[in-house]
């Protein structure tokens, strides 16, 4: 018979229990082999009915990429040496972003159900969602690799900074995506029209044009999106081989934290509401 759950068997009073935002966090390290089955089920089921299964992960971003290449690089003139790895750059950490934040809000809809019959962390299925995503975006790093080759594109030693820059887009998505998915819980109609404003998003992030095309008095639009940001950490080292400044680093850091924060706090403060709301 299974014992009693984590709470009940820690805490007799709700006076004893401390802060939702602490305790999320211990819930989760508890059932971290959840979060790792669950990332590992999301990624069976993403390529299960899949013909070409995880191949796909490598042949999606080089379809994306040689369409954008035809029609902005050619059609538009951009005077970028190897664009189509200036546009896979961005293309990977963009699908990594959009496809976690939409993930997230599924996962965390889908499950209600789920979570009123047994205890489970709620975060559990945020963060194996964006798990999930970030093994996706590792895979498709290889198809960059080799457009690199291919066009005899220099890999520099600063690329060993990648992951680093990952990381920090992993930590400030996370937080994004643990917003959206508390404000979509209640107001359902918010996931339809944050997937539109995702659109607008990308095209306010430089990932398929170059920041000199943008008009000077535009270019605050730029300043002020924190993925503009995020991107220069992911793009300096792959595509322009040179370390982003310390500058960029404090910057990037800076947001992806606070984002994180935000996120864990306004989630971990109404997760107990979920399982109410039909």
């Amino acid at each position: 018979m299974p014992g009693p759950t984590p709470r009940s068997r820690s805490y007799y009073d709700s006076d004893q229990r401390p802060a939702p935002f602490i305790e999320e966090w211990l819930e989760l390290l508890r059932y971290r082999h959840l979060l790792w089955q669950w990332s590992a089920r999301n990624l069976t089921l993403r390529y299960k009915r899949s013909i070409l299964g995880v191949l796909w992960t490598l042949i999606e971003p080089l379809m994306i990429m040689t369409i954008l290449s035809i029609v902005f690089s050619a059609l538009f003139r951009f005077d970028l040496p190897n664009y189509p790895i200036y546009v896979l750059v961005g293309l990977t950490m963009w699908d990594f972003f959009r496809r976690s934040n939409v993930a997230m809000m599924e996962e965390i809809t889908a499950t209600q159900n789920l979570a009123t019959r047994v205890y489970l962390p709620q975060s559990t299925f945020a963060v194996a969602a964006t798990i999930t995503y970030l093994v996706n975006w590792l895979l498709s790093l290889a198809p960059l690799l080799l457009i690199m080759l291919l066009l005899d594109h220099p890999v520099r030693g600063a690329i060993l900074l990648l992951p680093m820059a990952m990381m920090v887009t992993f930590l400030f998505t996370l937080g994004v995506g643990l917003i959206v998915s508390t404000v979509a819980t209640f107001f359902p109609d918010f996931g339809l029209i944050y997937q539109v404003l995702l659109t607008g998003l990308m095209y306010a992030t430089p990932i398929i044009y170059p920041l000199d095309l943008v008009p000077e008095q535009f270019r605050i639009l730029l300043k002020i999106n924190p993925l503009s940001h995020i991107l220069e950490l992911v793009r300096l080292p792959v595509y322009e081989g040179v370390m982003p400044p310390p500058a960029a680093w404090f910057t990037g850091v800076i947001m992806a934290v606070s984002s994180l924060l935000a996120g864990w706090w306004i989630f971990s403060k109404y997760r107990d509401a979920f399982s109410y709301v039909r």
